[in-house]
């Protein structure tokens, strides 16, 4: 006896998904949500999806292939590093304007608990730490141990400023305040 074809398109239902944890975060979204979201009842969600972790994991990867890359080829460009640690943060300046009061799913799972192995976050971290060295391979100018202090410094402030923003987007500061800070700090790097 053959089973019942699914009734929902899998692509559909993952689009869904992105957009109930995006908007509630992790810990703000329950299997209902996403249920509800995809017009998918209980038991073909496990069927199909496996737990909210597993759907969680398929939303990131998503959400990274196709959001946080745009930002992250900037850093690859062949240009002035500084100049494209500055492209990167105004890019995500904009980012954050448009998209207020979500900000950046990346970004703000980066600070949630998944309850997956007792608190850890094996994929945001993951992804947090490539963030991380695509920001520092892009800074660094040479091989010598100071500018590799100087590079991890430039770094970490690069990444501080995108935590701000995305702070800034989920608070709801505003567009115009949003890219004001997001300017001024790439000016900052850049002029270093």
């Amino acid at each position: 006896m053959a089973g019942r074809p699914k009734s929902f398109d899998v692509d559909e239902a993952i689009d869904a998904f992105v957009d109930v944890f995006w908007t509630k975060g992790y810990r703000g979204t329950s299997v209902d949500d996403l249920q509800d979201a995809a017009g998918i009842k209980r038991g073909s969600f496990y069927a199909a999806f496996g737990c909210k972790d597993d759907v969680f994991e398929i939303v990131l990867e998503k959400y990274w292939s196709e959001a946080t890359e745009a930002g992250l080829k900037i850093l690859d460009e062949d240009k002035p590093p500084k100049q494209a640690a500055a492209e990167f943060i105004r890019h995500i300046g904009s980012f954050m304007s448009l998209n207020t009061p979500r900000g950046c799913l990346l970004l703000s799972s980066s600070s949630e608990t998944t309850g997956a192995n007792n608190g850890e976050k094996p994929l945001v971290c993951a992804k947090m730490t490539e963030l991380e060295n695509r920001l520092l391979r892009t800074l660094k100018k040479d091989d010598d141990e100071t500018s590799a202090i100087c590079a991890r410094d430039q770094a970490n402030f690069v990444l501080a400023v995108i935590l701000g923003l995305n702070a800034m987007a989920k608070a709801d500061c505003g567009s115009s305040r949003i890219m004001a800070a997001a300017d001024y700090a790439a000016t900052s790097i850049a002029s270093k």
